[in-house]
């Protein structure tokens, strides 16, 4: 099948690094997906589909410092949410199966109780098996705050599926704006970055929600899932008919072709990549000596910001190799990072190459020259499609501030 357009040059300056207990997780999560009854009568997935989406390797890409039992857990959630997904595009979404689609929703967030004592009802599809089986196994390791957080990014995870389904059924494409922040509400990335944290070291509680944290995460959300919508354009767009996708999204506002939007989107996740290493070096120090965080906590915080870029640099790779996307001849033009550069001098000059790069990309935030010249630049036409009136009180409001701003000694010198 003919890609819709190339896929641009990514920056990305930290190469992937791949977990050794990829083959383990593997195994496990395919053990896993058939007890849960997500394979062969699913009516969504054989094992033939989950093999060549190897999820597996997504997780061992993205969290390549865990150990084995920890890697095939995060393995089976990733299994679980990518089947959700495709399970609810086969159930509602392509039926506009909108009541349907929100009883399934309704009854989801009854398997993931604050208190992991709590009764939890009787599965009734693989979906509620997989996640009462997954919440049971995770949260007696972690926090009731990180459980009150990682059940809200799970419910708001799962309600992105409504809100494709309605702008599905009004044949609706949201604008630039609406459709990052609809993303960064009920986008994967806030999920995902909580499984970093069982992954690394919990975030502590009391900074958790302070503004460089949040910037971290809403930066490494925008790349997240912009990235996401580069690979995944042809799969959503062409073959589904989804309209929330980034490409999309601004080849529609900006009436441009499909591959200058893909560029556009690149641009935009460059520079939400960028901003997300500012504040990692700069905002998050600051942020611990205000706070006075000891040094556990401190620890913690830089192992939850290494993991982050951690699953920026490895869900690339996994992009690029997954059978999900649009991936043609895309790993062929780049290092393969299972065996690395090979040759007299390769690995040297594949480093220098990576930091020439990265550094071409930031020189972009730092070269404009201010107080110079612009323009002429044509107004454009802007559409107004409301009529000008002016209220009957203008002619005496006129009088009233020329008399204040007189009293108010705006007109006199000195």
């Amino acid at each position: 099948m003919t890609q819709p357009f190339r896929l641009p040059h990514f920056y990305m300056p930290y190469p992937a690094r791949l977990n050794p207990h990829l083959d383990e997780a593997r195994a496990h999560s395919t053990r896993w997906a058939r007890e849960m009854g997500m394979l062969e009568g699913s009516g969504v997935w054989e094992q033939s589909d989950l093999d060549a989406h190897d999820y597996g390797l997504l997780c061992a890409y993205t969290h390549p410092d865990c150990d084995g039992p920890a890697l095939s857990l995060i393995t089976d959630w990733y299994v679980w949410v990518f089947f959700f997904d495709d399970h609810f595009l086969e159930m509602f979404k392509r039926g506009l199966d909108r009541a349907g689609g929100r009883s399934h929703l309704e009854r989801l967030p009854l398997f993931m109780p604050s208190d992991p004592d709590t009764p939890v009802p009787a599965p009734e599809n693989p979906v509620e098996a997989g996640l009462a089986d997954l919440w049971a196994r995770t949260v007696p390791a972690m926090s009731e705050h990180w459980r009150r957080r990682f059940a809200l990014a799970t419910e708001h995870l799962l309600n992105e599926s409504l809100w494709e389904l309605s702008n599905i059924g009004e044949g609706r494409i949201a604008n630039p704006v609406e459709y990052i922040e609809m993303r960064r509400k009920v986008g994967g990335a806030p999920w995902s970055a909580g499984l970093v944290e069982y992954a690394t070291a919990e975030v502590p509680h009391r900074v958790a929600e302070s503004r460089p944290l949040r910037v971290l995460m809403e930066t490494f959300s925008d790349g997240v899932h912009l990235r996401n919508d580069l690979f995944s354009y042809q799969r959503e767009v062409e073959e589904e008919g989804e309209l929330s996708n980034g490409v999309l999204v601004l080849e529609n506002f900006f009436g441009c072709a499909t591959q200058q939007a893909a560029e556009i989107v690149n641009d935009v996740l460059t520079s939400r990549l960028h901003q997300f290493e500012h504040t990692a070096l700069t905002e998050i120090p600051a942020l611990a000596l205000e706070a006075g965080l000891a040094p556990d906590e401190l620890a913690a915080v830089a192992a939850y910001a290494r993991g982050l870029q951690d699953w920026q640099s490895g869900g690339h790779e996994w992009h690029l190799r997954s059978s999900r996307y649009m991936n043609q001849g895309a790993v062929a033009a780049r290092t393969d990072p299972l065996r690395g550069p090979t040759g007299a001098g390769a690995s040297a000059a594949d480093v220098r190459a990576l930091l020439a790069g990265a550094g071409a990309q930031r020189l972009r935030n730092h070269t404009h020259v201010p107080f110079q010249r612009v323009g002429p630049a044509r107004i454009p036409d802007l559409p107004m499609p409301f009529t000008l009136t002016l209220s009957p009180h203008l002619h005496g409001a006129r009088g009233r501030l020329r008399d204040w701003s007189q009293e108010m000694g705006s007109f006199s010198e000195g």
